[in-house]
């Protein structure tokens, strides 16, 4: 096999790389059988469809691993832009801000790697504060709304207003996405934080490591073996189109994440035994 496989056992780290699931993508057609070589042509095709699937897979949120919490300092501005070398620089414009919020920093340093995990919040993450009552050192976050359209924030009357911040609009331009908070918080007082989902790898090469987890190996052979029977004059078979929708599944499972739903804080007055504070702001 190649050189991340000891007997087909795939690396501990990295995986198999794209060339071992091309091939046994390839063999469920009953190309490269019994240890034929996949010819050069069919293998680089195959890489092209598998980059082509994951590509299609990244805006499937069920079909991606993980979220990630990336954050900028605010400038004043009214508009910051997210992708390659953007205010916010990730390898590819998010399609989507699945959830926004904004962290008064109240005199704590900015977050080094813009992310909240690991964090004990005991203190020992932030500065202490000069006293016990004005908490000033401890950064607060306040949950921005996503406006959902942009016709919606065409029809905001006073896009230029300047305070605290309550809302988001997200317009995924290409290639750099287009992040609008409103109100427009003053510079370097507040840090912006988004999430999105993870990237998945779409620019492999056939020595290239499938780095996801393992659940993704059968998912990702079965699925390509599907895509590319046309390209072999063939229908994917009744066993590989089920092994797909099976392999799919697992994923979905592994997944999903379904938020709690809110109620509207009407129906939620303090006096109610469900009560918990900041339950008011939640919203249907």
């Amino acid at each position: 096999m190649s050189e991340t496989s000891n007997g087909g056992t795939p690396n501990a780290t990295s995986g198999y790389l794209v060339s071992d699931l091309v091939g046994l993508a390839l063999e469920q057609l009953g190309v490269g059988v019994g240890g034929q070589n996949t010819d050069p042509q069919g293998l680089a095709s195959g890489v092209m469809h598998l980059n082509m699937m994951l590509a299609q897979w990244q805006r499937k949120r069920w079909l991606v691993p993980n979220l990630v919490d990336r954050a900028f300092m605010s400038t004043g501005a009214s508009v910051y832009e997210i992708g390659p070398d953007g205010d916010l620089n990730t390898p590819v414009r998010p399609a989507q801000i699945l959830s926004s919020y904004a962290r008064l920093l109240n005199g704590a340093p900015q977050s080094e790697d813009g992310d909240f995990s690991g964090k004990d919040f005991d203190g020992t993450d932030f500065d202490t504060p000069t006293n016990g009552l004005d908490g000033s050192g401890f950064p607060i976050d306040y949950n921005l709304t996503p406006i959902p359209s942009y016709e919606d924030y065409a029809g905001l009357s006073l896009k230029g207003l300047r305070t605290w911040p309550n809302y988001f609009h997200y317009n995924p331009a290409f290639p750099m996405g287009e992040f609008r908070p409103w109100p427009i918080p003053p510079a370097q007082v507040w840090e912006l934080h988004v999430l999105f989902a993870e990237p998945l790898p779409a620019t492999l090469k056939a020595s290239d490591p499938i780095n996801l987890p393992p659940e993704y190996w059968d998912a990702i052979m079965w699925c390509l073996a599907a895509r590319l029977a046309p390209s072999y004059g063939q229908e994917a078979s009744a066993t590989v189109a089920a092994l797909a929708k099976s392999s799919l599944n697992t994923i979905r499972t592994a997944n999903t994440q379904i938020p709690s739903l809110g109620m509207p804080a009407i129906l939620t007055p303090i006096s109610n035994p469900l009560y918990w504070p900041g339950l008011e702001i939640q919203k249907l």
